[in-house]
């Protein structure tokens, strides 16, 4: 018999409270997303505001200069990157046809790949003569123009960005009350200092993690910057700017920018060394970081199961789109910093640990004891 108080019931009821929380994440992301956005700039930003503010610099002063600092660095980004972007824009046709016209010419070189080729473009030019009728009218839909999408995205962009900054201005602000905030579902003190600690560790690990992942970020850029400059690539600072960028996104990122800088190589040179050279030498450099450079700086903040991470760029990435993949391994690393912290979600942290090595033994999770009368500040 299903009751209110039995397994099933309450297993129903849970499922069809994540749905209907995806679906409101899904349905109002126009709401939810740069609030949830606001929310990761705040956490970003938890360090060095706090080292600004112990130097005895007045907090809202921390605030204001760092907000203006990430507006300057994005801005200053827009401005790069917007000039090489803008003629991608205005020549769009042109580079398209000579993308698929040197990929043709690529290919002639493995002559399996031509007979392919060849076949599958006779069979097409049979199925269109067949299925060609003088009598068939033929309907052209014209869609809006490509520079004005462009644009209204550019604005789309820009506004959300500016919206995400205010939002992370005030919670940064107003970290008590959001501190208060996140303690309200409790009752007992000792609880409510135990989930403001765990609060806390989780804006560390947040901060740290993201100031390492930005300055590992930002070597990358140089040396792929340098390594396009010697092979003559035309604009490597453009591509340092967006490898930096789409690192931030693991697995997904570099196979992104490993695509786009094959197919510039292809449409800018002529020589099959020329066209592989730039993609493969990035891909070197991103096997060296990811391999090496991040594990040894970032440690076990980044011990995350790989299974877990593509799992979190698939939703995330389905939910929100590019913000969604942005969002998703941040999401992972302050999820982790919370269960490593919160004894009721150590089966959660096993699923996001990756497997240990034989041996290695899992490090118990120690909760500091609180005295019940002990009066302590959120703050």
């Amino acid at each position: 018999m299903l009751t209110f108080n039995s397994l099933t019931f309450r297993s129903l009821a849970t499922i069809a409270l994540l749905i209907a929380i995806v679906a409101a994440l899904y349905l109002a992301r126009a709401v939810f997303l740069p609030i949830t956005l606001g929310l990761l700039v705040a956490l970003l930003l938890h360090l060095p505001i706090m080292a600004l503010h112990r130097i005895g610099m007045p907090k809202i002063f921390a605030v204001a200069v760092l907000i203006t600092a990430v507006a300057a660095t994005l801005t200053l980004i827009f401005v790069l990157i917007v000039g090489p972007l803008s003629n991608v824009f205005d020549n769009w046709p042109q580079i398209a046809a000579e993308l698929r016209s040197k990929i043709y010419h690529l290919r002639s070189a493995f002559s399996a790949a031509e007979q392919a080729g060849d076949a599958v473009s006779k069979i097409a030019d049979d199925v269109k003569n067949i299925v060609k009728d003088p009598e068939v009218q033929e309907v052209v839909m014209h869609e809006p123009n490509f520079l004005a999408r462009a644009a209204t995205s550019v604005a789309d962009v820009v506004t959300g960005i500016v919206v995400t900054l205010t939002i992370s201005a005030f919670l940064l602000v107003m970290r008590r009350p959001f501190l208060t905030l996140a303690t309200m579902p409790f009752d007992r003190m000792s609880t409510k200092l135990r989930a403001a600690r765990i609060w806390k560790n989780a804006e560390r690990e947040t901060s740290h993690y993201f100031l390492v992942a930005s300055l590992i970020n930002i070597g990358l850029g140089i040396v792929v910057g340098l390594a396009l400059w010697l092979l003559d690539v035309p604009m490597p600072y453009v591509w340092g700017i967006v490898v930096a960028l789409l690192n931030y996104i693991l697995f997904v990122g570099p196979a992104i920018g490993t695509a786009a800088l094959f197919a510039a190589s292809v449409i800018t040179f002529d020589t099959p060394f020329q066209m592989f050279a730039p993609a493969v030498a990035y891909l070197a450099i991103n096997f060296v970081e990811a391999n090496f450079v991040t594990p040894h700086f970032l440690g076990r903040r980044l011990q995350i199961a790989p299974l877990t991470i593509i799992l979190s760029l698939l939703f995330w990435g389905w939910l929100w789109g590019f913000a969604g993949l942005v969002l998703a391994v941040p999401a992972l690393v302050v999820l982790k910093a919370v269960a490593d912290k919160a004894e009721p979600l150590s089966d959660l942290r096993r699923i996001l640990t990756p497997r240990r090595q034989p041996g290695a033994k899992l490090e118990p999770i120690r909760l500091a004891r609180v005295n019940p009368g002990e009066k302590r500040s959120f703050q």
